[in-house]
């Protein structure tokens, strides 16, 4: 081999390390910062889009990485100091290409577990601020005046009718805008996103 060789795989790996820790952590900031300002479509598309293709090109990496660079073993110790300390520098570089491969795995697993929580507790939050209280649920009189209802039991064997309750006649305006928050905008940027990626993401957010 050329005396450059060493240095040369060094510097490969050191770009490879360093292309894939910039692209996992821009990713990752962007995706934590879209989540907390609600920006569901930019945050479904960094992590349904962005993320899929890099966790794909670091699992490559991962691969190309061991076939280029396969464990030494026992041989290491019969190479000189100096050979010795460029196979640690190689081992060390591969080993943190593979721990990165790992996390990006797991990011990737892990978010729309993640992204789920945070879409309950956004429901949760609207359905507290505007859900009305406890009276606005109690039984109403239809307009017009009492009306015969059905009987139920009343004192010794007599019996009392009860007035029908007012039914809903229109969706409520908490619920709509919990789905408009939640739903509406989950659904928006799912259509950007490819065909496959859509299932799961829609099915996570609905359980």
């Amino acid at each position: 081999s050329p005396p450059s060789a060493p240095c040369l795989r060094l510097q490969l790996l050191g770009c490879c390390l360093a292309t894939a820790q910039a692209s996992c952590s821009w990713l990752m900031g962007k995706a934590f910062q879209y989540l907390a300002s609600w920006s569901l479509q930019q945050f479904l598309l960094i992590t349904q889009g962005d993320l899929q293709l890099l966790k794909a090109e670091t699992d490559a990496l991962e691969l190309l990485v061991g076939a280029a660079f396969p464990e030494p073993g026992d041989s290491a110790q019969q190479l000189a100091p100096h050979q010795r300390l460029r196979c640690h520098q190689d081992r060390w570089l591969c080993q943190q290409i593979r721990c990165l491969a790992t996390s990006i795995q797991l990011f990737a697993g892990d978010v729309l577990k993640l992204f789920s929580t945070d879409c309950k507790r956004m429901s949760a939050e609207i359905f507290e601020q505007t859900m009305p209280l406890g009276r606005h649920w109690r039984l109403g009189l239809r307009a017009g005046g009492w009306r015969p209802g059905p009987p139920r039991q009343h004192g010794a064997g007599g019996t009392e009718r009860c007035p029908p309750a007012e039914l809903p006649s229109g969706p409520s305006p908490y619920a709509a805008a919990a789905a408009q928050t939640v739903l509406g905008q989950v659904l928006q940027g799912a259509q950007l996103l490819p065909r496959d990626a859509q299932v799961p993401t829609l099915a996570r957010v609905m359980t």
